[in-house]
């Protein structure tokens, strides 16, 4: 081989090895990803920032038109770009958030743009229809209706409707609401008949009570104006078993049911009980209308998936309230809220009535208004006459005093019928009582020894 011919060889390999790929021992190592600057900045400027939230978080963030990431978010922005900036924050099951920022942050500043998202308007209708007609339908225990009846902009949800007619077993039943369409009842009424009461207890106690469906409370509790028969109990507490049985009700007697839950090993959900300063608030969880506070009793939001979720609490004369938790499984959230009353100036006021046994029927200045627990709005301020009447208890009556921009509350024990009747008292009777006992307790020391 000539001197020539092996140059041109040398030179063809190193040529070769030159342009093969190096292959490595090492895995190739990922760096983050950088992200997309919604705002560009421009060349000189500084830099300042937006840090855009909202309530609850996990939102579309749109900054200037493109997208800008989800909740929390920081965009940086040129600190002499445009001064004006729209920010629009979307969030499905609520109404999108859109607000014009005129002002850019100096160098290296943050602002901070907060937003309180709002439950967009998902409703559906409800119409009930009664057998015979004439009924007066209640939703939620609250508006209520003459059969044939339709309620519209109802959110959607689970709703409880109960039908009242003189001379018939009061009816009630749940309904579920979609969005956009018309859920249908049918009730059909039965003539009274003698009703018992089913006193419902659990070891432990405070768990949520079904009867037939129809959510009764936490445990202990009583629940009136039951048919005689059968009825389908379930008591659901977070961290047990559910617990399903049959009660059979006796005319004009008191059964009685104690069961001992059984703890849950591998608990899949946690359970949220609600009360609200005044009662009578529409709660809605995640943006789904999940039900009304009463008086004396928390309203529990069962079978919630474990994490975050938030809550909204409206009533109308008052503030909405926003607030939020992280549910764990087999737990029991409880939140407490207090509501704040509107600025403007209130003309009517309200009344909060619970009753043990539940489902009382309500009359107010002879106008019946529904079953206990329930909650009564825009009452004119000044006097009113309360009745409570259940079978197989006496009477309630009571002269209560309504004030503008006030809830009255009203917690009546009934009595069988049989038992003394106790002396209706005013607030200032314990008072009196604990004087008439300490008086006592004074004579008895003071008795002379002999």
């Amino acid at each position: 081989m000539t001197p020539k011919i092996l140059l041109t060889l040398i030179l063809s390999i190193g040529l070769l090895l030159v342009c093969m790929p190096v292959v490595s021992a090492y895995q190739p190592v990922t760096l983050p990803v950088t992200p997309e600057i919604t705002q560009p900045i421009e060349p000189g400027s500084g830099t300042g920032y937006f840090l855009i939230s909202s309530f609850p978080s996990g939102a579309d963030v749109y900054f200037d038109g493109p997208f800008a990431g989800e909740t929390p978010v920081t965009i940086p922005v040129s600190t002499t770009g445009n001064p004006k900036h729209t920010i629009t924050i979307n969030l499905p099951g609520y109404q999108t958030y859109s607000q014009i920022y005129n002002g850019n942050p100096q160098e290296g500043q943050t602002i901070t743009i907060s937003a309180t998202l709002t439950p967009s308007a998902t409703v559906g209708q409800i119409q009930v229809q009664s057998f015979p007609s004439g009924a007066i339908a209640y939703l939620d225990r609250g508006q209520s209706q003459t059969t044939p009846a339709y309620f519209t902009n109802v959110p959607v949800g689970s709703h409880e409707i109960s039908v009242y007619l003189s001379g018939y077993q009061t009816y009630f039943t749940s309904v579920t609401v979609n969005k956009g369409l018309t859920a249908t009842v049918n009730a059909q009424l039965s003539p009274v008949i003698s009703t018992g009461t089913l006193s419902i207890n659990s070891i432990p106690s405070g768990a949520a009570a079904y009867v037939d469906g129809i959510y009764q409370g936490v445990t202990p509790t009583r629940v009136g104006n039951l048919a005689a028969g059968s009825h389908t109990v379930i008591l659901s507490l977070a961290g047990y078993q559910d617990y399903i049985t049959t009660a059979t009700v006796q005319s004009g007697s008191v059964t009685t049911l104690t069961p001992t839950l059984t703890k849950d090993p591998s608990p899949v959900y946690g359970t949220v009980s609600i009360t609200t300063d005044p009662s009578g608030a529409s709660i809605y969880a995640d943006g789904v209308y999940v039900g009304q506070t009463s008086l004396n009793r928390p309203l529990v939001f069962t079978q919630v998936p474990p994490g975050y979720h938030t809550l909204l609490a409206s009533k109308s004369g008052y503030e909405d309230y926003t607030t939020s938790g992280t549910v764990t499984a087999g737990q029991n959230l409880v939140i407490p809220i207090t509501l704040t009353p509107n600025p403007q100036k209130p003309t009517t006021g309200s009344i909060a009535i619970s009753s043990s046994p539940n489902d009382a029927d309500v009359y107010l200045d002879n106008v019946y208004k529904g079953i206990t627990p329930n909650n009564i709005d825009s009452v004119t301020p000044g006097t009113h006459s309360l009745l409570l009447k259940l079978n197989g208890y006496q009477d309630y009556s009571s002269q209560i005093q309504v004030a503008a921009g006030q809830t009255t509350q009203i917690s009546a024990t009934l009595q069988e019928v049989g038992t003394p009747t106790p002396t209706p008292t005013t607030g200032s009777a314990p008072i009196i009582g604990l004087a008439a006992v300490a008086l006592l307790v004074l004579l008895v020391r003071r008795k002379p020894e002999h």
